[in-house]
């Protein structure tokens, strides 16, 4: 079908949503933005958490210093009407960009642009491109130990900002030439953080679900979600710190996102993590989380936003 993207209140097709190459946010990476999950049952359609993920992206333009001359609630409004113009679609991503063509890195016309295009990923992009798509259900997951992540004194963790991803790339890049999956990073004292894209958590032998302190990663909707159900599921979680050191004596990890929502791990390092199979918690985890979008579960229907 022919795709429909919002940008600043009208709607143009698929193909006519560009932007200049000397273009601010192209340039200088500032373009700041959101993933949204969207979940159909029995012919309703919902968004995920769209409140949450709707006040990260007004936080990250903030922190950035990006304009958004939008409300929150204008933004809520444009994302289900956008949804209802794309029928069929899995997602939906928020660019909030400056279009505008720039010479110094602080724009002279510093107005955004905010954009919202929902669609089907492997539909209306991998299938398009050359190359197969790179796809695993369980993770064979490198640590990454050059390239660190999440220097609060460059980029503040908490904002979603392009630029935030490039040296993730870089490494990960590489990680899939040697075979891997995907990445874990760390802070520059050896510190467990994030993936490129996604939160960590780890399962200790005692059973205690460990995952780094909010102020040291994204802040993960996703993340957030699997925290709560945890305490709702009486399982133990602590928000600490933890060093790669103490990795070699775990029972599961797995990574959570809003586009795979709970994957599990099960080699590190090339080494097996537990049986070399999804963990018992992890696959706990996952079957409440399914329970929960399907729109079973009362105590979290509150967080599908149906439209």
């Amino acid at each position: 079908m022919q795709r429909k993207i919002w940008i600043n209140g009208d709607y143009i097709n698929w193909e006519d949503a560009q932007v200049h190459i000397l273009s601010h946010s192209h340039q200088r990476g500032s373009l700041i933005f959101g993933f949204i999950p969207i979940f159909e049952n029995d012919g309703v359609i919902s968004l995920f958490r769209l409140n949450d993920h709707v006040d990260r992206l007004f936080t990250s333009c903030e922190t950035a210093g990006i304009p958004l001359e939008y409300s929150p609630q204008d933004i809520q409004l444009a994302i289900k009407d956008t949804v209802r113009k794309n029928p069929g679609s899995k997602f939906v991503k928020i660019s909030v960009y400056i279009a505008s063509i720039e010479i110094d890195v602080v724009p002279q016309d510093p107005f955004s642009t905010v954009a919202i295009a929902a669609y089907e990923p492997m539909e209306d992009i991998a299938s398009k491109n050359t190359q197969p798509f790179h796809s695993s259900k369980e993770l064979s997951v490198w640590l990454e130990k050059e390239k660190h992540q999440r220097r609060h004194d460059i980029i503040p963790p908490q904002v979603k900002i392009a630029g935030n991803y490039t040296s993730s790339m870089m490494a990960k890049w590489q990680a899939r030439k040697n075979g891997y999956d995907e990445i874990i990073l760390t802070d520059e004292e050896g510190y467990i953080t994030e993936a490129p894209t996604s939160n960590v958590f780890i399962v200790s032998n005692d059973n205690v679900l460990l995952t780094a302190p909010e102020e040291d990663v994204l802040y993960g909707i996703t993340r957030k979600s699997v925290i709560e159900i945890a305490k709702d599921e009486n399982i133990e979680v602590k928000l600490e710190r933890v060093l790669t050191s103490k990795l070699d004596n775990i029972r599961e990890i797995f990574l959570t996102s809003s586009s795979h929502i709970i994957c599990p791990v099960i080699r590190l390092d090339n080494k097996q993590i537990g049986n070399g199979k999804i963990g018992n918690l992890t696959s706990r985890l996952s079957k409440r989380f399914l329970k929960i979008t399907n729109g079973f579960d009362k105590n979290f229907n509150f967080w599908l936003d149906n439209i």
